[in-house]
C-alpha cells in the first residue's frame, strides 16, 4: 500500500498509530447509493491495532485481495458494534455500491433474533426494491439479494448475529463486497465455510481505557486525577461499556471528582449496579447472554462463580458441578463459544472480572446448601490432586500415605514427576486461593487435611504469610475437633514456616507445643522431626550447644527407628552447628555421612541441601572453587525439583562466594535473580543477605548511592530478625562507604560498633573483618602505625577463625601500611603472602589486584 500519497488533498486518509491508509481514489464521481450505517461512535478510541488489521486485510482498491467476510466477536460490552460502525464509516468511500447495516438482535432486550428472511427483506428494501416485489421464499429473497449485489462494491454490516445459520443467507455473492459480522459468539462455522477472517476483541489496554474514559467524560481531567482514572478503569475491568456508562454519570455533574466514582465503586456491595446510565446497564448486557443459555448451562455458569481462583480446568469445573469431566469440557467450550469465558491457555478458562461478579450475583440466589456443597467439592478436588502430586514429588522415605479418592472425583494424570510439577505450577494461584478461603473458616474441618496436602508446596514456594494463616486456622480447627495428631503435625509446619520467616518467638511457641504433643502421643518419628527443626531454630538464635543436643537426641531416635532419611536430615543440620562451633573435623564427617545417606536413598532434595551446606562450610575455610561448584550443583537440583526456597538460598550462597573472590560482575545477576524470589516467599534473611552482597556489587562499579540503599535495607531486615552477625557485617560495610566518601570519623564509628557486636557474640571472623576495615580507615587518615596494629589483630583472629581469605586481607593491609612507613622489604613480603593466599583459595582477580598495586607502589611484580 502506498503510504506516501498523504499529500494528495483529494484522498481521504485514516491514520492509526503512525500508519496511514488511503480510503478512496481521486476523481471518483459521487454515486447516489443506499447508506443505512448508524451514526459513527462519538469519541472512538483504543482500537487502532484492530482497525489496522481490518484495513490491511481488506486490501487496497487497486488490485488488492479482498477477504469478503470479517467476523468480529467478543464478550458483552466489549465494543464490537462500535468498531464495525467506525470501520464502516472509514471504509464507505471504497464501497460505492452501498453501505448497509442490519441489527440481527441475537442479544437484544425484549426481542428475539431476526429471522434471515426478515433481515433480507430489510436489506432489499434499503436497496430500493419495492416491498411488493420482494418474494416471500427465503431462497428466492437470498437469490434476489445476491443478484442485486453482483458487480457492485458494497459494504454490509450484520450486527449482533446469533451464528452462521442466521447470516449465511445474507452474504452477497459478489467478490467485491465486504461483510462485517459482529457476534457475542465465536463464529467458527462462518470461518470454516466462508473463509471468514476472525477478529476477536479483548478488553482495552489500561492506557486506552483511560483515554476512552477521559474522552467520554466530556470535560478536561486535570493531571491530579490520572491515578483515580487508572483505578476506575481497573475496577471496570477495562470493559468499554462499563467505562462509557461511568463517564456518562460523571459528565453532567461538573462538581464530581473521578475519585468520588472510584470510592463509590470500590465500596459498592454490587459493582454492576453502579455501572448503568438510564436504561443501559452492564448487568443487563450480561443478562441477555445468560438468559439464552439452557437451564443446565446456566447452573454450570453460576457455579463457576463459586470457584475461588482466577482460572480453572475441566477437572475443577466437573467438581463444582458434580458432573463428568467430559460434560464439563463441553459446557466450558460452549461458554467460551458465547464469550462468557476466555481461554488464555488451551484447556484453562477464566472469566472477565465483571462477568465473574455477575456469575457470583446469580449463584447467590441458589440455595445455601447447594453453594456450600459445590465449594466443598472443589476444595476436596484440589486437596486430592495436591496429595497425588505430593506422592510424585516427595522425598524417598517421606512419601505420604495414599488416601482414598471418591469415584465421583476425577483427577488429572499425575503419573510422573514432570506431570506433577506441571500441574502444581499451573494450579499455584488456585492452591493459594483455596488456602486463603480456608484460612478464614476454622469451622470447615477440611482446613486440617487441606493444610497437610499443601504443606510441602507452601514451604518450598510460599508465600509464607499465606501458609502461616492457613496453619494457624488448621491448628485451631484440629484442637477444637480433638484431633491431637493432626494438631501436632500442623504446629510443626507452623513452627517451620515461622522460623523461615525469621519470626523466632512464634516459631519457638509452635515447636515447643508440637514437641509436647508428639511426646504425649508417643509419636517417636514426629518427635525426632520436631527436635531437628527446633535445632535449626536454636542455631539461628545462636544457641549452638542446645541445638547440638537436640540433634544428638533426634539422631538417636532416627537410628532406633531405622529411619535413614531422618538420620541424614539430622546429620546435615548437625554439620552446620559443628561448623559454627569451629569443630570442622566433626562437621565435615557429619556432612559426608549425610551426603552418603541421601545418595543411597536417591533423595535429590536432601543431596541438594547437603551440597549447599557443604558449599557454605567450604566458604568458611575459603575453598572457593569447591564452594562454587557445590552451590551450582545444588542450584541445578533445586531447579529440577521446583523448590524455589532452595533455589533462592543456593543463588544467594553462590552470589556471596563470587563476591568474596571479587567476581562482582558474575555475582550481580545471581543475587539479582535471588532477591525477588526471597521477597515472594517472605524470606527476610535471604532478602537481607542478597541486599548486603549486592552492596559490594554496586560499590565495585562506584555506585555508592545504590550500595548505601541496599545496605540500609539489609540492616533494617537484620535488625527486625535480631540477627547480630548480619547487623555487624552491614554496619561494617556502611563504614566502608563512609570511608570512600571521605567521612573518616563516621567510618571509624561504624567499624567500632561492628567490632563491639562481634565481641559480644564471640564471632572471631566478623571481629577480624572489623579490625581490617578499621586498619583501612586509619591508613586513609594517614595513621599507618595504628592501622598496622589493627591488621595484625585481624590476622590473629583470622587464624583463629580458620579463614584464609581474611588472612590475605590482613596481609594486604599490613603490606600497604609497611609501604607507607617506608619498610619496602616488609611491604614486599606481606603483599606477596597475600597474593599467594588469594591464588590458593581461587581468587585470581584479588591476587592480580595486589600484584598490580605492589608493582606500582613497591616496584616488584
Amino acid at each position: 500500500m502506498d503510504r506516501n500519497l498523504q499529500a494528495r488533498s483529494s484522498n481521504r486518509v485514516y491514520q492509526a498509530a503512525g500508519d496511514q491508509y488511503i480510503l478512496d481514489r481521486p476523481g471518483t464521481a459521487p454515486v447516489a447509493v443506499s447508506n443505512t450505517l448508524p451514526r459513527d461512535t462519538a469519541g472512538f478510541t483504543g482500537r487502532d491495532d484492530e482497525l489496522r488489521s481490518l484495513l490491511e486485510t481488506v486490501g487496497a482498491p487497486e488490485g488488492g485481495t479482498l477477504i469478503p467476510v470479517h467476523a468480529i466477536d467478543g464478550m458483552p460490552g466489549i465494543g464490537k458494534t462500535a468498531l464495525a460502525v467506525h470501520a464502516g464509516h472509514l471504509l464507505a468511500p471504497r464501497f460505492p455500491g452501498g453501505q448497509f447495516f442490519v441489527d440481527l438482535h441475537a442479544h437484544s432486550a425484549g426481542q428475539g433474533p431476526v429471522r434471515p428472511a426478515d433481515a433480507l427483506f430489510a436489506l432489499l428494501s434499503a436497496d430500493g426494491v419495492d416491498p411488493g416485489q420482494i418474494p416471500s421464499d427465503l431462497d428466492a429473497r437470498a437469490a434476489l439479494w445476491r443478484g442485486r449485489m453482483a458487480g457492485r462494491r458494497a459494504l454490509v454490516i450484520l450486527d449482533n448475529a446469533a451464528g452462521r445459520e442466521q447470516v449465511e443467507a445474507l452474504l452477497p455473492g459478489a467478490a467485491g463486497c465486504l461483510v462485517l459480522v459482529t457476534s457475542r459468539r465465536r463464529l467458527t462455522g462462518l470461518s470454516a465455510c466462508h473463509a471468514a477472517m476472525a477478529l476477536p476483541l479483548g478488553t482495552l489496554s489500561p492506557e486506552h481505557a483511560a483515554a476512552l474514559f477521559t474522552t467520554m467524560a466530556g470535560r478536561p481531567v486535570d493531571g491530579g486525577e490520572a491515578a483515580a482514572i487508572d483505578d476506575l478503569v481497573r475496577l471496570c475491568g477495562c470493559l468499554p461499556l462499563a467505562i462509557c456508562l461511568l463517564a456518562a454519570k460523571l459528565r453532567p455533574e461538573p462538581q464530581w471528582r473521578v475519585a468520588d466514582l472510584v470510592r463509590e465503586l470500590a465500596h459498592a456491595s454490587d459493582r454492576l449496579t453502579q455501572m448503568r446510565a438510564e436504561d443501559v446497564a452492564v448487568a443487563a448486557a450480561f443478562d441477555l447472554s445468560y438468559q439464552l443459555l439452557p437451564a443446565g448451562m446456566r447452573r454450570f455458569f453460576r457455579r463457576l462463580g463459586l470457584h475461588p481462583g482466577a482460572d480453572l480446568d475441566r477437572y475443577a469445573a466437573a467438581a463444582l458441578d458434580a458432573t463428568s469431566t467430559a460434560k464439563a469440557q463441553r459446557q466450558l467450550d460452549a461458554l467460551y463459544h458465547h464469550h462468557l469465558l476466555d481461554q488464555p491457555v488451551r484447556g484453562r478458562y477464566r472469566m472477565h472480572d465483571l462477568i465473574g461478579e455477575y456469575a457470583r450475583d446469580r449463584v447467590h440466589n441458589d440455595p445455601i446448601p447447594d453453594q456450600t456443597e459445590a465449594v466443598n467439592r472443589v476444595l476436596d478436588y484440589y486437596r486430592y490432586a495436591a496429595h497425588a502430586a505430593n506422592r510424585r514429588l516427595s522425598r524417598p522415605g517421606r512419601r505420604p500415605a495414599d488416601i482414598a479418592v471418591p469415584p465421583s472425583t476425577a483427577l488429572p494424570e499425575l503419573r510422573t514427576r514432570a506431570q506433577a510439577l506441571q500441574w502444581r505450577d499451573a494450579e499455584r494461584g488456585n492452591l493459594l486461593a483455596c488456602t486463603r478461603l480456608l484460612s478464614i473458616d476454622a469451622g470447615n474441618r477440611r482446613v486440617i487435611t487441606f493444610a497437610a496436602a499443601v504443606a510441602p508446596y507452601l514451604r518450598q514456594n510460599g508465600p509464607w504469610d499465606d501458609a502461616i494463616h492457613l496453619y494457624e486456622t488448621a491448628a485451631t480447627a484440629a484442637r477444637e475437633a480433638g484431633d491431637r495428631p493432626a494438631q501436632a503435625d500442623i504446629l510443626h509446619q507452623l513452627g517451620t514456616i515461622h522460623r523461615a520467616c525469621g519470626n523466632y518467638g512464634p516459631a519457638a511457641d509452635a515447636l515447643w507445643q508440637a514437641l509436647d504433643l508428639h511426646q504425649q502421643l508417643d509419636l517417636v518419628g514426629g518427635t525426632a522431626d520436631v527436635l531437628t527443626e527446633r535445632a535449626g531454630l536454636r542455631r539461628h538464635t545462636g544457641d549452638h550447644a542446645d541445638a547440638a543436643a537436640d540433634l544428638e537426641t533426634a539422631l538417636g531416635l532416627y537410628e532406633d527407628l531405622g529411619d535413614l532419611h531422618g538420620q541424614a536430615s539430622a546429620l546435615g543440620e548437625l554439620a552446620v552447628v559443628r561448623h559454627l562451633a569451629d569443630d570442622r573435623t566433626a562437621a565435615l564427617a557429619a556432612q559426608q555421612r549425610a551426603l552418603s545417606l541421601y545418595r543411597k536413598l536417591g533423595d535429590l532434595h536432601g543431596e541438594a541441601d547437603t551440597l549447599n551446606h557443604l558449599g557454605l562450610a567450604q566458604q568458611v575455610v575459603s575453598d572457593y572453587p569447591a564452594a562454587i561448584d557445590a552451590h551450582r550443583q545444588a542450584l541445578e537440583s533445586y531447579r529440577a525439583l521446583g523448590d524455589r526456597y532452595g533455589e533462592a538460598r543456593a543463588l544467594n550462597c553462590l552470589g556471596i562466594a563470587l563476591c568474596e573472590i571479587g567476581e562482582h560482575s558474575t555475582a550481580e545477576p545471581v543475587l539479582t535473580e535471588a532477591l525477588p524470589i526471597h521477597r515472594s516467599l517472605g524470606y527476610r534473611l535471604g532478602q537481607a543477605n542478597a541486599l548486603n552482597y549486592l552492596n559490594t556489587v554496586h560499590r565495585a562499579r562506584n555506585d555508592h548511592a545504590a550500595a548505601e540503599r541496599a545496605l540500609s535495607q539489609a540492616l533494617s531486615l537484620y535488625r527486625e530478625l535480631g540477627y547480630q552477625v548480619g547487623q555487624a557485617d552491614a554496619i561494617n560495610q556502611l563504614g566502608v562507604l563512609a570511608r570512600l566518601a571521605g567521612r573518616h570519623q563516621a567510618a571509624a564509628a561504624a567499624h567500632h560498633k561492628a567490632l563491639a557486636i562481634a565481641r559480644r557474640i564471640d564471632h572471631p571472623l566478623v571481629e577480624a573483618q572489623a579490625h581490617n576495615q578499621l586498619g583501612q580507615s586509619l591508613l586513609a587518615r594517614d595513621q599507618p602505625s595504628r592501622a598496622l596494629e589493627h591488621h595484625r589483630r585481624a590476622l590473629g583472629l583470622a587464624w583463629r577463625a580458620g579463614n584464609p581469605r581474611e588472612e590475605a586481607q590482613s596481609y594486604e593491609g599490613m603490606g600497604r601500611c609497611a609501604m607507607r612507613l617506608g619498610d619496602r622489604g616488609q611491604a614486599e613480603q606481606t603483599l606477596r603472602e597475600a597474593g599467594q593466599i588469594y591464588q590458593r583459595i581461587g581468587a585470581p582477580r584479588l591476587a592480580r589486584n595486589v600484584a598490580e598495586w605492589a608493582e606500582r607502589n613497591v616496584g616488584v611484580a
